[in-house]
């Protein structure tokens, strides 16, 4: 009986030392085209209003950011007076609102005129007032004469073509990727919107939180947690910190050799009808590419749509947008 045992023993002993066969890797799941044309809520009769829901961040002790450059009146929490960089266009409306026109400064007042949600060659006149926590400008009205319009839905319009011949813009983008890799607070507050800040979206049709640069000087070190929507596939919500979620997309795209693609956003379609929102027509924007691999048959590609807005005619960071492989 104990020379059996043994001789067992012997037989397991080999077993478990010879090499096994390789493991098959799992094939991934073949990609999915959506048909789902995206919706939107019913916009507001009186102001338009973006139309995602967004994010309003906590004041934090640290110290206020002041790396980004002055412009315009920065003496109130109101966003600056912009300068008069004609022709401005409208943004941040819903296509099936409008932006209206009135009689002054202040939504109370009669509408005299409407822009569309896309409208080019809106065209300043000077004036500008605070109204209700907002700012207000003067403008030429399409109807005759002149009108006033909430700030906030305008931005100074530069043609595509001019937009992609732009060097400074792509700098912005170079510098981005250094305040990415570094966790460098300031000089990714520098960079954002003095005007709008920074919309950032995890996911395509999840939360949009925005941040002001005061806020970006502080998102690496904050542990504030986010609710970022529901996960594409799984439906799960996402929550985390702008560290913990974000940020390792971030580096992990700028830490590539990756491609940029200028008002393209490549095929990213195949995962949202309109990879880049319409209230953001008139932005224009760089689609930051990191192609996939061939052990996974390139389905580990991931991208961010970074929208550049002009003030003062200055490129300045707007608004991001996550994209990757989804189920």
């Amino acid at each position: 009986m104990k020379k059996r045992a043994a001789f067992g023993l012997m037989i397991l002993a080999l077993v478990a030392c010879a090499p096994q066969p390789a493991a098959t890797p799992t094939p991934l799941p073949p990609v999915i085209t959506s048909t789902a044309i995206p919706t939107f809520p019913e916009a507001s009769a009186t102001v338009p209003i973006i139309t995602s829901a967004v994010a309003t961040l906590p004041p934090q002790p640290t110290a206020t950011n002041t790396s980004a450059p002055p412009v315009g009146n920065t003496a109130t929490s109101l966003p600056p007076i912009m300068g008069i960089y004609n022709p401005y266009a409208v943004i941040l409306v819903s296509p099936d609102d409008v932006l209206n026109v009135r009689s002054s400064a202040g939504a109370e007042n009669p509408i005299v005129g409407q822009l569309q949600p896309t409208a080019l060659g809106v065209n300043r006149t000077g004036p500008s007032s605070s109204e209700g926590g907002s700012r207000w400008v003067e403008v030429q009205n399409p109807a005759g004469g002149t009108g006033w319009v909430n700030a906030n839905f305008l931005t100074e319009y530069i043609a595509p073509s001019t937009f992609c011949s732009d060097t400074r813009a792509t700098d912005l983008l170079n510098r981005l990727k250094t305040a990415m890799l570094n966790s460098d607070g300031d000089l990714f507050a520098s960079l954002l919107s003095p005007v709008h800040g920074l919309d950032l979206r995890f996911w395509r049709y999840g939360t949009v939180v925005n941040y002001s640069p005061e806020e970006a000087s502080w998102a690496f070190d904050s542990d504030y947690v986010v609710s970022w929507g529901p996960a594409p596939g799984s439906g799960e919500e996402t929550r985390g910190t702008f560290r913990t979620q974000p940020l390792p997309k971030l580096q992990e795209v700028f830490g590539s050799n990756y491609s940029l693609h200028c008002n393209d956003p490549l095929d990213l379609a195949t995962f949202t009808l309109v990879p880049w929102p319409p209230e953001y027509t008139n932005i224009n924007f760089y689609t930051v590419y990191k192609p996939g691999t061939d052990q996974y048959g390139g389905l580990d590609w991931r991208a961010w749509i970074a929208g550049i807005e002009y003030v003062q005619g200055q490129p300045t960071l707007f608004a991001l947008i996550h994209f990757q492989w989804e189920p």
